[in-house]
């Protein structure tokens, strides 16, 4: 029936079938799905996978492999065909991995309080001293509920008998539940009709429970819950965004976070609010930089000392990555005997800690059919298969052995149970492992019934994320009635109809305001360059001194232009000067870096921007990263394309974000920096213009895209005055100065509690500069003397002091919404 489907496996003879008894005909409870896949036909499963990858692309679902030239846009790899668990061995699967999850929570209750274990030999004090992961600020710091786990992942495996076994416990901070239910996700919907009928145990009424549990750490009504995420780069960092808002939690990086009088306060736009639970996916160690690993910038300083108060609770509780290590499995048989009376129900893969010397000889003698691994998972020793190491390789690992035996585990090497994938419109059996989730609730454990598979590369046994292999939905098929509970209301359910704007952490807005800013300073770098580029070869005397003051509006802090007061540069320097700010990385004042700086602070808030702007965002860091072979004026086609990928996204900054505080930063940022650019050119005019600058008036309309505009008004040659006007004083223009400071008055009179004493100083320059009469003023024409007059001589002291003052009304921004800091007067003049 499945013949033209299901091919059969070759080098895995030996291992346990998920689906099939002989590789043709499927065990009974997966025939339902084989006859449905057969039904479909590979075309239409084909179509509906390509619907599901187009799914995947435009929510942005990713995993990050490391080095992976995609990076944080590698999309998440999941598999049409689910994996199926009949009910009544889901029971004795979760009936063990209870159990397992209450006996780790009694062995990390004793190692940070009385350590009784340890006083009557059950458990070895060189594992516990010797291990990195034991946070000695920890010990005797009581926990909510006396469990040091909220969520324990355990990962299983079947051998070729039939039997479950467990190979490793996540303690610290379990990934992969929010992965599980986006596949649940995905299948659901590319599988109806199968799903409906299936009987399938459904995964909200778990992540409903988890966030009642949160909620019931809190020793107040209405708390804040906070979900800790390392940031952007984090290999997981969709999932922990994506379970932030199904369960309803702020996500939050440390630096969004700050301790004051020993508790921690969330930073946001609108001020500090108390945080009462922290939902960690941060490593121990990283957590608090002040009393663990102080080379941390993940973490939260102060937040152990907050901790030890008792004023916030952490989940899964700060100290639980101790009990990670594989080297604490071979004595969890005698602990659960010992603490709960109970034989272990799952086993753990034969291990071997070799820090016990009967343990140490037994696995030199055995190296072929062990897998070595650290004891301490901080080491950061990737796994060593003993039958795969060449002599001299394997005498090295002997010496590392017995020198410092206490540091490694020994493995059995189990030959995993394999699943059928969809691939190359075939089902194909690929290896894999079961991870499993339970929960501690007031009711006490909670297992998420199913959970996340993950399944080998091709040809390959080891099954890693980071290593290309992928996920499949865990079906549970329930013999009983399921509870049909989603935290998704139903489409026919009424709503109410709510505007107010989400919680947003000063991270977000400053990584927003600094997304505005970089982007404004790409396009004013860009369209200066595209003006410099096919003038500087060519320029005679005259215009190089133009081009030499274009150039110095760019405010370089890595100008590589000798300057000289009696000498110019030659065209040739002017011309590498320009090259180096169009292709040199190294510079992080050239248009690439700038660029770069776009890629980044924009993918630090990708999951509140659309998939079109994340779209440009990478196609602008790409723009102008050519080959340095290239032909010099070819570089004016790169930038007009890179110009066009700016003014798209300035678009859609205007016509498609939501009027919220984000975008009000964003704007802020692009507006200020606009502002000091503008500041910075008009400086050059203030003050009379010789012969050989002249035309610095034209390139600086050209620039400003001004020049129709000074056309349509001015039948005649360029005038400083005339040029001022349509830059610094009409308001109608959206390139002018007084357009820049009329828009950051408005904005910021927006903002949540923002500084009057700050309006005031930017109000006070938007009057200042309304109050400049230029029609009063006389400009000397080039060959006269310089006498100014006084008005123009006060222009240039007031653009002089709002160039002084735009960086520094920018700092009090930064401290007053970012950092929450002390700001300082600022005026004009000051």
């Amino acid at each position: 029936m499945i013949g033209d489907l299901y091919q059969s496996a070759l080098r895995y003879g030996d291992t346990f079938d998920e689906s099939s008894q002989d590789g043709v005909r499927p065990r009974p409870h997966w025939e339902p799905l084989m006859e449905s896949l057969h039904t479909l036909g590979a075309d239409e499963l084909a179509r509906r996978w390509s619907l599901a990858e187009r799914r995947i692309r435009e929510n942005g679902i990713t995993y990050n492999i490391y080095g992976d030239p995609l990076g944080v846009n590698r999309p998440w790899r999941t598999d049409i065909v689910p994996f199926l668990i009949l009910e009544k061995e889901w029971r004795v699967i979760e009936a063990g991995i209870i159990q397992r999850a209450e006996l780790l929570s009694c062995l990390l209750e004793d190692l940070y309080g009385d350590q009784t274990l340890l006083k009557d030999g059950r458990f070895p004090a060189s594992l516990l001293f010797g291990n990195p992961a034991f946070l000695r600020p920890l010990v005797g710091v009581p926990v909510p509920r006396h469990s040091h786990l909220h969520v324990l992942a355990v990962d299983l495996a079947r051998s070729a008998d039939g039997q479950w076994w467990v190979l490793a416990d996540r303690t610290q901070a379990p990934s992969g539940s929010g992965y599980a239910l986006e596949n649940r996700t995905i299948v659901s919907d590319l599988l109806p009709e199968l799903f409906r009928t299936s009987n399938v145990r459904r995964l909200a009424p778990f992540f409903r429970a988890q966030r009642e549990a949160l909620i019931a750490m809190a020793p107040c009504e209405n708390p804040r819950v906070v979900l800790h995420t390392p940031g952007p780069h984090n290999e997981t960092y969709f999932e922990h965004s994506y379970l932030a808002k199904y369960l309803g939690f702020t996500l939050v990086v440390g630096a969004d976070m700050t301790v004051r009088d020993r508790r921690v306060y969330l930073k946001t736009v609108s001020g500090l609010e108390q945080v009462d639970v922290i939902l960690r996916r941060v490593d121990d160690g990283f957590c608090d930089p002040l009393e663990l690993r102080g080379d941390s910038l993940l973490g939260v300083p102060g937040l152990v000392d907050a901790v030890v108060a008792g004023n916030v609770t952490v989940a899964n509780a700060l100290g639980s990555g101790l009990i990670e290590s594989a080297a604490t499995m071979p004595f969890l048989p005698g602990l659960a005997r010992h603490l709960l009376g109970e034989e272990l129900k799952l086993p753990s893969v034969a291990t071997w800690w070799c820090g016990h010397p009967r343990a140490l000889a037994w696995v030199l003698n055995n190296l072929e059919s062990v897998v070595l691994k650290p004891a301490f998972p901080s080491r950061g020793m990737e796994p060593v298969f003993g039958s795969e190491l060449p002599e001299d390789k394997k005498t090295e690992l002997i010496e590392r052995l017995l020198a410092f035996p206490h540091e490694y585990v020994a493995q059995e090497q189990v030959a995993l149970s394999t699943a059928p994938v969809w691939e190359d419109d075939r089902l194909k059996p690929r290896s894999m492992v079961l991870r499993t989730y339970v929960l501690h609730t007031a009711d006490g454990w909670k297992a998420m019934p199913g959970g996340l598979v993950r399944v080998s590369e091709a040809n390959g046994t080891v099954v890693s994320m980071q290593r290309g292999g992928h996920s499949k939905d865990a079906w549970v098929l329930s013999d009983r009635p399921v509870d049909t509970f989603s935290m998704l209301r139903p489409a026919t359910e009424p709503l109410e109809l709510r505007r107010a704007s989400l919680v947003v952490p000063s991270g977000v807005a400053d990584n927003t305001f600094w997304l505005g800013r970089y982007v404004e300073r790409a396009e004013n770098m860009a369209r200066i360059l595209r003006s410099m580029v096919p003038r500087v070869r060519y320029a005679d005397q005259q215009e190089l001194a133009s081009l030499m003051s274009l150039h110095g509006s760019l405010g370089s802090r890595q100008n590589k232009l000798r300057m000289n007061k009696r000498t110019s540069p030659a065209f040739a320097a002017l011309e590498r000067e320009v090259l180096s700010m169009l292709t040199d990385m190294d510079r992080s004042d050239s248009l690439p870096c700038t660029l770069a700086e776009v890629g980044r602070v924009g993918g630090n808030v990708r999951e509140r921007l659309s998939a079109d702007m994340m779209l440009l965002i990478g196609q602008m860091r790409i723009s102008m990263q050519g080959d340095k072979s290239k032909a010099f004026p070819e570089y004016s086609v790169m930038l007009t394309e890179c110009l066009e990928l700016l003014s798209a996204f300035s678009g859609m900054e205007r016509e498609n974000l939501i009027r919220g505080s984000g975008w009000l930063f964003m704007s802020l940022g692009r507006r200020l920096e606009r502002a000091i650019y503008i500041t910075r050119q008009l400086r050059v005019i203030t003050r009379p213009l010789s012969a050989d600058n002249w035309k610095y008036l034209e390139y600086l309309l050209e620039v400003a895209d001004s020049s129709v505009t000074y056309r349509t008004r001015y039948y005649t040659t360029l005038q400083p005055l005339a040029v001022m006007d349509v830059l610094m004083l009409d308001g109608t223009n959206p390139r002018s100065l007084e357009f820049q400071l009329d828009h950051l008055v408005d904005i910021y009179k927006k903002l949540p509690r923002y500084d009057p004493s700050d309006l005031k100083a930017m109000q006070d320059a938007l009057d200042l500069l309304r109050g400049v009469d230029l029609q009063g003023m006389v400009y000397p024409a080039p060959g006269q003397p310089d006498r100014r007059d006084a008005g123009l001589r006060r222009l240039d002291r007031y653009l002089a002091d709002l160039e002084k003052l735009l960086p520094s009304w920018s700092n009090n921004l930064s401290s007053r919404y970012f950092s929450h800091a002390r700001t300082l007067p600022i005026n004009m003049g000051q």
